[in-house]
């Protein structure tokens, strides 16, 4: 289609070249989260984080293309074009008419290629080539302006800091073999000694509860690609808070952070209106009422020259 990607000016249905279907999904996922720092108590349930700080990586973006050409000559020239434009300095303005957007991309490399129709003979060339690129700018389609989604779907009673996800236009297809998951224990130190069948293990009385990997697997549909932009801008930033509240109206609130989105994929074209899957998946945390002092192995508190003690607590 005519316009459907333009890659710094180039409209590639000029060279036959146009997205694969199912083929442009990485261009609309969220980043990953980077991890921030922890400590993991042995002594204490769940992790004590470092919530001070939120930033996210930078996104891998794979595209899958199809080339046609109707000879060898004509699909050579069209196929070398394509990756003369990738090798031109700076980065690569891609517009995808599907998402109204252009996203701005570092050329990484070609990840694979299949063609189909060989060389010489009087038949159709196709090529299927993918095309990795650096999102090194992973928040470049997101603005804090936007705050409130325009969803009005029935209620999924799965909240975040109060906002039920039904505000967002998502149907949760399943949150609760992660939430409701029981929690394993944390690991203890274990011996093996020479000439002793087994382990010893150590503290064995005084078991901790490991935290756990919450997964919100979401449909997420929307009237038009506007009412989309404006839901899914709304969700980045709602989960983009250093502390997530996990919970229902009546039930236990779990506190937590977002670490990345997972499986996403787009179920229809935005022409239709927009529905696309994708997991949510976040890291169960403690919220530390305890004080944590550096001290030495006797207890006793480790003061610094300026009178002050070391607070190990995030």
């Amino acid at each position: 289609m005519t316009g459907s990607c333009i890659i710094d000016g180039v409209d590639l249905s000029s060279l036959g070249i146009f997205i694969e279907r199912g083929g442009s999904d990485d261009f609309l996922s969220f980043p990953d989260r980077r991890l921030p720092d922890f400590n993991d108590w042995p002594d204490e349930d769940g992790l004590d984080v470092d919530l001070s700080d939120v930033t996210f990586d930078a996104k891998r973006v794979l595209v899958n293309y199809v080339i046609t050409a109707a000879d060898y000559v004509s699909f050579k020239q069209r196929l070398n074009s394509f990756e003369s434009m990738h090798f031109e300095p700076g980065y690569r303005q891609v517009f995808v008419k599907e998402f109204n957007r252009t996203f701005s991309l570092r050329f990484v490399g070609f990840a694979g290629y299949k063609h189909k129709g060989g060389m010489y003979n009087p038949r159709k060339k196709t090529g299927k080539l993918t095309a990795e690129y650096s999102m090194d700018d992973p928040l470049q389609q997101f603005t804090s302006a936007i705050g409130d989604p325009v969803s009005t779907r029935p209620e999924t009673y799965v909240q975040l800091n109060q906002v039920d996800l039904a505000s967002y236009g998502i149907i949760v297809r399943d949150v609760y073999s992660s939430a409701l998951r029981p929690s394993s224990a944390k690991k203890i130190l274990e011996r093996k000694v020479r000439h002793v069948n087994g382990v010893l293990a150590d503290d064995v009385a005084s078991h901790k509860r490991a935290a756990r990997e919450i997964t919100i697997e979401c449909t997420m549909l929307a009237p038009s690609i506007g009412d989309f932009w404006i839901n899914y801008t709304a969700l980045f930033n709602a989960v983009s808070s250093p502390l997530i509240r996990l919970g229902s109206p009546h039930g236990k609130t779990i506190a937590c952070f977002y670490k990345k989105m997972a499986n996403f994929k787009k179920e229809s074209p935005f022409s239709r209106g927009a529905r696309v899957s994708f997991s949510l998946v976040l890291q169960e945390i403690s919220v530390m009422d305890a004080v944590r002092l550096l001290a030495t192995g006797t207890g006793m508190i480790i003061i610094t020259q300026d009178g002050h003690a070391i607070n190990l607590t995030y």
